[in-house]
């Protein structure tokens, strides 16, 4: 088999534990590769890689954190090659494999022992009050649209197939997948929600209304956003990257993509595992230094 490799360094520091996967991965009678843009880098240059394009593997490792994970299904997403995150960060929803695992998880795949799970992205649309596309983007956690620098409150109206459902005025508002449900979603007070599960979630940051509640939206479903006036210029944010301006009376159209992420799992922990270890570990896991 041919595995790809993207690495954050800095996780991965001097891509350490990506050289020696890569090494792993040769001793079992495979190969690793990495794109181009590590040409020059100490993972690019190591005799246990080879330098091509990712659409040439057969599963893609993503060695880093949960924003590994998201940066490289944003940057290298090929469709119908699965993906697998080794977990040089926190807690991890979406990197199963910790560090020492890295070759017993190997021979399982090898092995034909692993199982993919088809995770929904969501396709977004913004077009301007004339109905003109500016801008398109897909995300695998969320669509943020959030106030601005200043602290005036964000209003937008807020559509589900075309039906008005109501006006939410705050900080803002988010977009999640199952998927998503895990991160600012939840922060927010969103509910948790079965990666498997077929649905979107929205979510309002902060409103300024007694009612904070979610919604959650069947996946044929078509979620409008419709900008309102401003003060400040608010931010409409994919999975925390490509940033897309918006402007007044801008509509924001969130659908589920055709394209699903393929994210294959070992089995080494289960979906509540995970959430009972972040709720346990309430926030320590940020504290860089401890007095």
């Amino acid at each position: 088999m041919i595995f790809g490799l993207v690495s954050n360094q800095d996780k991965d520091v001097g891509f350490a534990f990506a050289k020696r996967a890569a090494a792993i991965i040769r001793d079992h009678g495979s190969e690793a590769i990495v794109n181009p843009t590590y040409i020059g880098t100490p993972l690019g240059d190591d005799p246990n890689v080879r330098i091509a394009t990712y659409d040439a593997c057969d599963l893609l490792f993503s060695i880093g954190g949960d924003g590994t994970f998201l940066t490289a299904v944003h940057q290298h997403f090929v469709r119908d090659i699965p993906i697998i995150g080794v977990n040089l960060g926190s807690i991890g929803f979406l990197t199963e494999i910790q560090p020492d695992q890295f070759e017993d998880a190997l021979m399982h795949i090898l092995n034909g022992n692993y199982s993919i799970e088809n995770r929904i992205q969501l396709h977004v649309r913004v077009t301007n009050a004339s109905g003109e596309e500016k801008a398109t983007g897909l995300c695998l956690n969320d669509v943020v649209i959030a106030r601005g620098y200043l602290l005036h409150l964000l209003t937008v109206d807020f559509f589900v197939d075309g039906a008005y459902v109501e006006r939410l005025s705050g900080d803002g508002v988010i977009i999640s997948t199952p998927t998503g449900s895990t991160a600012y979603s939840l922060a927010a007070g969103g509910p948790i929600i079965m990666p498997e599960l077929d649905v979107f979630i929205v979510t309002p940051i902060c409103p300024h209304t007694l009612h904070n509640r979610s919604y959650v939206v069947s996946e044929k479903s078509i979620v409008e956003i419709r900008m309102k006036d401003f003060h400040d210029q608010p931010i409409l944010s994919l999975d925390g990257r490509n940033d897309i301006q918006i402007d007044r009376n801008d509509r924001i159209f969130v659908t589920r993509s055709e394209s699903p992420i393929q994210i294959a799992r070992i089995g080494y922990s289960n979906f509540y595992q995970t959430i009972r270890k972040k709720i346990r570990a309430r926030g320590s896991f940020y504290e860089d230094d401890q007095e």
